[in-house]
This record gives C-alpha cells, sequence and structure tokens, in this order.
C-alpha cells in the first residue's frame, strides 16, 4: 500500500512515540527498577542512609540488594556563621526514591549548641519539607535530628538533652516521627536517657557485635560505614548501612 503525505506524517509519529516510550522504559529499567517486597531477617530489615556524598543514587541497583528503605539527608544546620543549608542532592533523590517506590525517612544534620538554635533549625527542617511538599504522610521513616558534632557534646549532658528534645520536640508538633541519631558512646556520656527514652533512636556503632553497646532501647542500628552497595557508594567505594527493628508482621517499631 502507498503511503500518502498524511499516512507517512502519522507514521512518523507513531514510531517517535514509540522510541519515546522504549527510551523511558529502558531508563526505568536501568535507574529505577520496579517495586520490592521488603526483606526481613532476624526481626530487622536494612535501610541505607545518603547525602551528596553518595552522589546520584542508581535504586535498581540498590534494590537489587533487597534493600528499599532509605533515609535521606536533607540539609545541614545551624551555628555561627552557618545559617543552614539544603543538601546539594536532595530533590534529585528524593523524587528519584519516590519514583523508585522506595520507602523513605529524611535526616538533618545538626550544628546547634543552643536550644535557640536547636529551635532555628527545626524550623529550617520544616521549611525544606514545606519547600519540596513532603507531608508527614510521604514518609514512612522518621525525621531525624544528627547529633554528633564535639562543639555540641561540649556544652554538657543537660545542654545536650535540651538541644535535642528542642528540635524533637517541633519536628513532633508538626506532626512528623522524630528520631535522634548519634553514636553509642555520645549517647551514653552526652545525652539524660530519662529525657530522651520517648522518642525513636537511631544508634551508631560499627562492631563486630550483633548488637551496639548500648544498655536502652534504640530503632535503628548504623552497624557499618564500609557496606558496598553499588549505585550508593561513594568516592571512598563504600557507604553506610543500618539494620531497623520491625515486629513479628514486618512493621517497623
Amino acid at each position: 500500500m502507498k503511503l500518502n503525505k498524511r499516512n507517512k506524517k502519522e507514521l512518523k509519529i507513531i514510531v517517535l512515540c514509540i522510541c519515546v516510550i522504549s527510551s523511558l522504559f529502558y531508563w526505568i529499567v536501568q535507574n529505577i527498577g520496579f517495586p520490592i517486597n521488603t526483606f526481613v531477617k532476624h526481626g530487622r530489615i536494612q535501610v541505607i542512609d545518603v547525602s551528596s556524598y553518595n552522589g546520584k543514587i542508581n535504586w535498581r541497583k540498590v534494590k537489587d540488594k533487597k534493600i528499599n528503605h532509605a533515609v535521606l539527608k536533607i540539609g545541614s544546620g545551624i551555628h555561627g556563621e552557618r545559617k543552614g543549608s539544603e543538601d546539594q542532592m536532595f530533590a534529585v533523590n528524593y523524587r528519584s526514591a519516590r519514583l523508585a517506590s522506595v520507602h523513605r525517612g529524611i535526616y538533618y544534620y545538626s550544628y546547634a549548641t543552643t536550644t535557640e538554635e536547636a529551635k532555628a533549625e527545626a524550623a529550617h527542617c520544616l521549611k525544606l519539607l514545606k519547600k519540596h511538599k513532603i507531608n508527614p504522610s510521604d514518609l514512612k521513616l522518621p525525621v531525624v535530628y544528627d547529633m554528633e558534632e564535639d562543639d555540641t557534646m561540649n556544652t554538657g549532658r543537660e545542654n545536650v538533652t535540651e538541644i535535642a528534645t528542642t528540635f524533637l520536640n517541633e519536628i513532633e508538633k508538626a506532626g512528623y516521627t522524630p528520631m535522634l541519631y548519634s553514636n553509642a558512646s555520645n549517647l551514653r556520656k552526652h545525652f539524660i536517657y530519662k529525657e530522651i527514652k520517648n522518642y525513636k533512636i537511631w544508634v551508631a556503632h560499627y562492631t563486630s557485635s550483633s548488637q551496639p553497646a548500648v544498655v536502652f532501647q534504640y530503632h535503628m542500628w548504623q552497624y557499618t560505614d564500609e557496606a558496598n552497595i553499588p549505585g550508593a557508594n561513594t568516592e571512598s567505594g563504600h557507604c553506610d548501612l543500618n539494620y531497623y527493628l520491625v515486629d513479628k508482621d514486618g512493621n517497623l517499631l
């Protein structure tokens, strides 16, 4: 059958559409992948945490390792000359994680040494969440306050604890689930546990033991910073990896 001018134009449009759809499908398969079921083992799941140091994440490769939960750095805090900043890769990483059906949480890195700065950091974190139109229902994992600076820890247990609770209270009032992150040593030495025990706790402790060296309840454990997860490794060739505790039905504790 001989094609007329109109038929040829329509055929070109069809071919172009097929090419675009094929390219999009190929990109999704290579970079995003399809949704996967959460893999539970020994009452916990694996969670990756990432920031700009991890670059642009290939979530398909991450999910190839049976990981479909991630905590993404949204920004850093306020102290002295630091006025608060957004992580350079957050927008891209959050958007692609959502497209990849990866369950998400966010973390905010603190520099606060006073409760006033902690409150300002909470306002900044909430502003970033609003900027990206992230509602509490969009997050399966908590909004985390990352406290690990020596300048903060050196201000004394009572002040450190008040900094933590100030931020966490503001996050909770906004409807999000708050969580505190620090290493095992800091949590033992620089926090008053009875003041933070009602919040979820994420502890960092790199050890060959089966659990971190803390005597209190924790919810997530960063057990290594030398994991090898293709698609999410930093320039060093490694990344952070965590265990999140779950109940018998696989729900996050």
